[in-house]
This record gives structure tokens, C-alpha cells and sequence, in this order.
């Protein structure tokens, strides 16, 4: 796993799509308690994040967004 700087491209690309996700409708911090969501991590093939306590499911929450390059590299073996 490699943790992406808050300079690199993807950065904000990610941040953005997290956003997007139907549980966050439109948030990409979703503030909870003094809590929110936490950039985990990249691997390969997506991005971790993670919400101790999000404000619409009143739980934990791990969302995996897909890297754009994933979807490259699998059309590129297809």
C-alpha cells in the first residue's frame, strides 16, 4: 500500500469522487462529532477511506474507490 501525497494528480480526483459516493451526497469531509473521513491508503488497483462514525449511517464506513489507471491496466490484459 502507498499513501499519496496531497500534491500528486490523483489527489483531488479522489477527494472529488468520494464526495460523489451516494452515501456522502456531495461531502467529502462529512463531519460527524468532530469526526471524518480518513485517506487510508492506495494500492494498485483503488483508494481506502474511512469514516469512524458517519453522519448518515450512524456507523463505521470503508469506501474503495477505483484508480483510474486499474481500469487501464485491465483493458490492457483483456
Amino acid at each position: 500500500m502507498e499513501y499519496l501525497d496531497a500534491n500528486d494528480q490523483e489527489w483531488s480526483e479522489m477527494w472529488e469522487e468520494l464526495s460523489a459516493h451516494w452515501l456522502n451526497k456531495g461531502d467529502p469531509l462529512c463531519i460527524n462529532r468532530g469526526k471524518c473521513w480518513e485517506y487510508l491508503g492506495s494500492t494498485e488497483d483503488h483508494h481506502t477511506f474511512f469514516h469512524p462514525d458517519h453522519p448518515i449511517s450512524k456507523r463505521p464506513e470503508y469506501v474503495y474507490l477505483e484508480r483510474y489507471q486499474a481500469s487501464v491496466n485491465w483493458r490492457k490484459y483483456a
